[in-house]
C-alpha cells in the first residue's frame, strides 16, 4: 500500500543587499512525500503550488541527486571506501570553513532511504538538521570570510527552523541565542527575519483561540516595530490564511491590523495585498448584511439577484471545476435541491473557472439543476470582490436578504435547511410483493 508522509517545512534562501533570511508564504505548510529516497534538500526548498503547475512533472517525483553522502571535508580525511559506506553521516567532521560547508552541502544532497514510517522521516531529518547547524558553528568559529560566513549563517537557521518544526525542546532556546548573536554583530536585518519565521514557527505550535490571540498581539507588536517589507508581508499573508480558514473570529481583527500596517508599505505588492485583505473582509463581515452578486447565466443573460432572491433561502456556491471537493459536494446538493426547492430553496453556483470552455466540457457529462453563473470574459466579478481563495466557499441567504453563515457545508447547510424549511420528509420504503 502506497503511504503519503506530510512534514512541516520551512525554507530558507540566501541574498545579499536584503539579507539572507526570508521566509515565503508557502515556506511553512505541508509538503507531501511519496517516495522512500527523498533528499534533504527538498525540506529546505519545498517546491509552491505555483512552480507545480509549471513543472507537472515535480508533483509525484521529487527530485533525486547522484550525490548520496556529505562530501568529506579534505582528502586527508577520506577514509577507505568500506569505512566510508559504514560511517555516521552525521557526525560532523572537523576542517577549514570550505570544507565544513562542502559537508553541509552534502548534508542537503542526502537521500532518505529505506524510510517507511514518519517516526524514520523525522529522526533522519532530526540527525541532519542537529549535524547542519553544529557544523555551521564550527565555520564561525573558525576564520571564515564574509561570504562563507553568511552561507554558515544560511545553514544553521535552516538546521534550527527544522528543529523547531520537529519539536526539539531545545531548538527554541537556541535560536533565540542565534537572534541575539546577530544582533549583536550589527546584522539587523537578518535578525529582524529571524524573529519574524520565529514568531510563524511558533504561531503552528499554538492551539487555542486565546492562545492564538496571545500570540496575535506578540505578530502585531513585532511588525510595528520597524519597516513593513516582503519578509513581513509574507508573515501576515500567512497568519491571516490560516485564520481565515481555522478561526475567521480572529481573521477579521488580524486583516484590519495587517491593512493598516501593509498600507504603510511603499512596495508595490503590498497595495494589492491590501486590496485583497479589504476584499476578504468584506466577505468575513457579510453575516448580518446583504451580498451583492454580479455575473452572467449561461445563457448570457445577465442575472438578476434581488429579483431571483425575493422570498427564497439561497446557497451561493463558489465552486470550479478542478476543485475535486467543489465536484463532490454536488451530490448531496442534488438531494437537497430536490427536497427543498418546493419549499422556496434555491442555489446558484459561482464558478472560477478561468476558461469558460472548461466548464461547458463539465456541464456535458455533469448535470446541475440550478443556476450557475460566469463573467463576460472570465469568472464572475463576485469571486474577485470577496476575495474568494478556499474552494469551495459556501453562503447561506435567509429570505430577507442577509447571509446568515460563511460555511454552509455538509452537516451544517442541513441543520441551517431544517430550522429555517423544515425536516426533509422521509418516503416510506415500498411493500414488497410477497406482503
Amino acid at each position: 500500500m502506497h503511504m503519503a508522509y506530510l512534514l512541516l517545512v520551512i525554507g530558507w534562501f540566501g541574498g545579499q543587499a536584503e539579507g539572507i533570511l526570508a521566509v515565503g508564504s508557502e515556506a511553512v505548510g505541508l509538503t507531501e512525500f511519496n517516495s522512500p529516497e527523498w533528499t534533504a534538500e527538498e525540506s529546505a526548498n519545498p517546491t509552491s503550488p505555483q512552480q507545480k503547475e509549471k513543472n507537472p512533472s515535480q508533483k509525484s517525483s521529487p527530485q533525486k541527486s547522484a550525490q548520496t553522502s556529505p562530501a568529506p571535508p579534505s582528502e586527508k580525511a577520506q577514509p577507505p571506501k568500506k569505512q566510508e559506506e559504514a560511517a555516521d553521516p552525521f557526525k560532523v567532521p572537523e576542517g577549514s570553513p570550505e570544507e565544513l560547508l562542502k559537508y553541509i552541502d552534502g548534508l542537503r544532497q542526502l537521500k532518505a532511504k529505506d524510510i517507511t514510517t514518519r517516526e524514520q522521516m523525522i529522526d533522519f531529518l532530526r540527525k541532519l538538521h542537529t549535524a547542519m547547524a553544529e557544523a555551521a558553528d564550527k565555520v564561525l568559529a573558525g576564520k571564515p570570510t564574509p561570504e562563507q560566513a553568511d552561507q554558515a549563517i544560511q545553514a544553521k537557521g535552516q538546521g534550527l527552523i527544522m528543529l523547531l518544526q520537529l519539536g526539539d525542546p531545545t531548538a527554541e532556546d537556541r535560536f533565540e541565542k542565534f537572534i541575539e548573536q546577530l544582533q549583536k554583530e550589527g546584522k539587523k536585518e537578518m535578525a529582524r527575519q529571524a524573529r519574524g519565521i520565529l514568531l510563524l514557527v511558533q504561531w503552528r505550535h499554538i492551539e487555542g483561540v486565546e492562545e492564538k490571540k496571545k500570540h496575535l498581539e506578540k505578530i502585531f507588536q513585532f511588525l510595528g516595530e520597524d519597516a513593513v517589507e516582503i519578509p513581513e508581508l509574507r508573515l501576515m499573508f500567512t497568519v491571516g490564511q490560516e485564520l481565515e480558514l481555522r478561526m475567521p473570529e480572529l481573521a477579521v481583527d488580524a486583516y484590519r491590523q495587517f491593512r493598516h500596517l501593509a498600507a504603510k508599505s511603499k512596495l508595490p505588492i503590498a497595495e494589492q495585498l491590501v486590496k485583497r485583505w479589504e476584499a476578504v473582509l468584506r466577505r468575513l463581515e457579510l453575516p448580518g448584511k446583504p451580498i451583492e452578486i454580479q455575473g452572467f447565466t449561461l445563457d448570457g443573460k445577465e442575472f438578476e439577484w434581488e429579483k431571483f432572491r425575493q422570498g427564497k433561502v439561497v446557497l451561493i456556491d463558489f465552486w470550479a471545476t478542478w476543485c475535486d471537493w467543489c465536484v463532490k459536494e454536488i451530490p448531496e446538493m442534488k438531494r437537497l435541491y430536490q427536497a427543498y426547492r418546493d419549499r422556496g430553496f434555491e442555489i446558484v453556483g459561482i464558478n472560477g473557472d478561468e476558461k469558460r470552455e472548461d466548464l461547458d466540457k463539465f456541464l456535458q457529462n455533469v448535470e446541475i439543476p440550478w443556476t450557475i453563473l460566469y463573467g463576460k470574459e472570465g469568472p464572475s466579478p463576485t469571486v474577485q470582490y470577496y476575495g474568494i481563495s478556499s474552494w469551495p466557499t459556501m453562503l447561506l441567504v435567509g429570505k430577507d436578504g442577509t447571509v446568515l453563515t460563511l460555511n454552509a457545508r455538509g452537516e451544517k447547510l442541513r441543520e441551517e435547511l431544517k430550522r429555517l424549511l423544515g425536516p426533509i420528509e422521509e418516503k416510506p420504503e415500498p411493500k414488497s410483493s410477497k406482503e
